[in-house]
């Protein structure tokens, strides 16, 4: 019966299997094969090793002839340039064959997957400069190009050009190095990005730079050319970013992963009292765990401005040692970061980590004052402590009988309610797109 079934139906039984058995699927009939096709090829994964040996070397021409399945229906390309030798081989860099066509061949065959609109980049620094320079050449020929996503590994050196149709960037360095040589090419892809709207910079540089430049563009006289971020993920805080984020309204997802950065408690309160403010009125989420004790800790002064995000639904606060234990029940910033949470209506997943510091028994601390809580205030919010899942339900009394007050209660992390919720850290969903 199934190709008698009409191509949407047959595509959404398609789209739960694997790809291996989409791949059995196709060679069932015609029909079958022209409706599983546009998902069997929707992700191509560019991989060295494969391009060293002779078939794939094949699948590049054929891809460049746009005789293959992934030249009509690719969405994605994962690029793997690196790897390693193979046996009976030299250590060295011999990734890719002597073969003088072969940096037209690459850049053709990835212009060819016309329909691309994400490409994931494994860059490593070992990767000869003629494969970087084929990659960035043909990041320009995708004309629906939206995302890019570049893994650093390395002092790489690359040669992007501007891509002003990229929606969302998101570029994760691993290096300690502070000056890398392309920062000015990253400046110059998200200052010409006019249409750029999600953001992510990771790893342990001083994007600095970015946040100044970015600044600037705000004060274009032409509002088209200006770039208003929605959703922002960094691991370094500095003094150019909040003054970025304080020049216009409107971010929707923030996040805010401090890594081993100094404490700075200065920057703390910029942020709560002037950053968190503006954009009150978009949050929906918000990542901002303390990666040392101090004021970038959830505490009652800043609990006015957590009030005034109605909109948001994700949040991740962490809390200092110092109030939470040997305080009083009602001091206890926990339980104050319990009764904010039920005043804002939209919330649905709170998760309260354990500032790093010299108190060992943080996650203790913060997981008997959930259970000790009670409240008269309804509130969907799942609660999570790292380790364990909460939510709120009728108190029972030893006969029995359901009480008014309110008491958080373990839940099942296989429940439908948790799995409902990502509690992971990120951007766009506090989890790594890998």
């Amino acid at each position: 019966m199934l190709p008698y079934l009409c191509v949407e139906v047959l595509q959404e039984i398609g789209s739960q299997l694997a790809n291996c058995d989409q791949k059995n699927l196709r060679a069932v009939c015609k029909e079958l094969n022209l409706a599983i096709d546009p998902l069997f090829y929707t992700l191509f994964v560019l991989q060295g090793s494969r391009i060293r040996a002779e078939n794939g070397l094949h699948i590049l021409e054929r891809l460049a002839a746009g005789q293959i399945g992934w030249s009509h229906h690719c969405k994605t390309v994962h690029i793997r340039p690196g790897s390693r030798a193979l046996k009976g081989e030299d250590d060295g860099p011999k990734w890719y064959p002597s073969n003088s066509e072969l940096p037209n061949l690459l850049v053709t065959a990835i212009s060819s997957m016309q329909n691309v609109q994400t490409v994931v980049w494994n860059v490593q620094a070992s990767d000869p400069r003629w494969v970087t320079e084929a990659i960035c050449d043909s990041l320009n020929t995708l004309p629906l190009l939206s995302e890019l996503q570049l893994k650093m590994n390395g002092i790489c050196h690359l040669q992007l050009t501007p891509l002003p149709r990229l929606t969302k960037l998101r570029i994760e360095n691993s290096n300690w190095h502070r000056a890398l040589p392309w920062m000015e090419e990253v400046c110059q892809v998200i200052g010409r990005g006019h249409n750029l709207t999600s953001l992510h910079l990771a790893g342990y540089d001083d994007w600095s730079k970015v946040w100044t430049m970015l600044r600037a563009i705000m004060l274009r006289p032409s509002a088209s050319t200006r770039i208003y971020l929605k959703e922002l993920t960094t691991s370094i805080v500095t003094p150019d970013l909040l003054a970025y984020l304080s020049s216009y309204s409107g971010v929707e997802r923030l996040s805010l992963e401090r890594g081993g950065q100094p404490k700075n408690d200065a920057l703390a309160d910029t942020f709560f009292n002037d950053v968190l403010t503006q954009h009150a009125q978009s949050l929906v989420e918000l990542n901002c765990p303390a990666c040392h004790e101090g004021r970038w800790s959830f505490r009652v002064d800043i609990a006015d401005a957590v009030l005034q995000l109605r909109k948001l639904k994700k949040l991740h606060l962490s809390v200092n040692s110092a109030d939470t234990a040997d305080v009083e029940p009602e001091m206890n910033a926990v339980t104050l970061l319990l009764n904010t949470a039920a005043l804002l209506p939209a919330l649905r997943a709170l998760r309260i980590s354990p500032a790093p510091g010299r108190f060992a028994h943080g996650h203790n601390g913060i997981k008997t004052a959930i259970e000790d809580f009670t409240s008269h205030l309804e509130s969907a919010a799942i609660v999570c402590t790292g380790e364990s899942y909460y939510g709120l339900s009728p108190a029972v009394s030893d006969e029995g009988d359901r009480s008014t007050v309110l008491v958080y209660r373990l839940l099942d992390p296989t429940s439908p309610a948790v799995k409902r919720i990502d509690f992971s850290d990120g951007a766009e969903d506090w989890g790594d797109n890998d």
